[in-house]
């Protein structure tokens, strides 16, 4: 059934030893990113690990009647409800939106999709963490969870680091952006928020990273982005900490054979055009 949008802020519980991982890749019902999903559901979604479960999250609004889209009935096999504005509904490892699903719908469903999805994961209270990746990502779960480990448990916010030129902010890409369940459910709990301030449309990696240098960062948001120019560590707590000192490994490209594992690489980002490499890197390397 389908519950209101909200995220508790009550305390959270201790974190165990191994901490549980919420993997949310971001779908969408056009046909290459159907594509892109059936891939990742063959490869390294696939398998089965204990403390990492995968979610792909769709847009629950106006998808009945769109031309072009792969029906939503077939991703999840039944009929989906109505949903509202910010409600979510859940099947199996698929969480739909009260939110579009393709920008042609909603120029913000992306922002909205992921906040969204924040507030079920964090609100469920079995996951310590959230990760986030775009349809064309490769995954060595194994190398996530080492680097997990080693993290604390409370504000998090680690990835790519970027600056978005017109207003200067810095931001963790949203092709591979790891959340603390607190900083997950803060941003659900501000996500009308966060949509509402988004009146210039900036990408929603970027409204997302505009919205923590201002509530979770103590240095200004120059320093930050004088930090990150230089190749240093932008902030002194967990927010926008560059996982490595590395971005994720690029293969949109990459010729095939120079497609390779990295040490520590936890991510790798593949050509939605060719997701015949992603399938390639994986029986190459990962399937045994």
């Amino acid at each position: 059934m389908s519950q209101p949008f909200s995220t508790a802020t009550e305390a959270f519980p201790p974190r165990p030893a191994e901490p549980r991982i919420a993997v949310l890749v971001l779908g969408c019902l056009l046909p290459a990113y159907d594509r892109c999903i059936g891939t990742i559901r063959a490869t390294w979604g696939s398998r089965r690990r204990d403390g990492v479960d995968v979610f792909y999250v769709y847009g629950g609004q106006g998808t009945k009647a769109a031309a072009g889209l792969v029906r939503i009935d077939d991703v999840i096999g039944q009929a989906p409800p109505e949903l509202r504005d910010y409600e979510v509904w859940v099947s199996g490892d698929v969480i739909l939106c009260g939110a579009g699903d393709v920008y042609a719908q909603q120029r913000d469903c992306i922002l909205r999709k992921r906040l969204i999805a924040f507030g079920y994961l964090a609100g469920q209270q079995r996951y310590d963490f959230v990760y986030t990746v775009c349809a064309s990502s490769y995954v060595d779960v194994d190398a996530l969870q080492r680097y997990v480990g080693g993290l604390p448990a409370a504000g998090v916010y680690h990835g790519p680091l970027g600056v978005y030129a017109p207003s200067g902010y810095p931001f963790v890409s949203g092709a591979s952006m790891l959340l603390s369940r607190d900083v997950a459910a803060d941003l659900a709990d501000s996500a009308q928020t966060i949509v509402s301030g988004n009146v210039d449309a900036r990408p929603d990696d970027v409204a997302i990273g505009h919205w923590i240098a201002d509530r979770y960062c103590p240095g200004s948001v120059a320093e930050i982005r004088r930090r990150v120019a230089a190749g240093r560590k932008a902030t002194d707590n967990q927010t926008f900490v560059l996982p490595y000192g590395r971005g994720l490994v690029d293969f949109v490209y990459a010729p095939t054979q120079s497609q390779l594992p990295q040490p520590q690489a936890y991510h790798y980002h593949f050509h939605s055009g060719r997701m015949w490499e992603m399938e390639e890197f994986h029986h190459r390397f990962f399937a045994g």
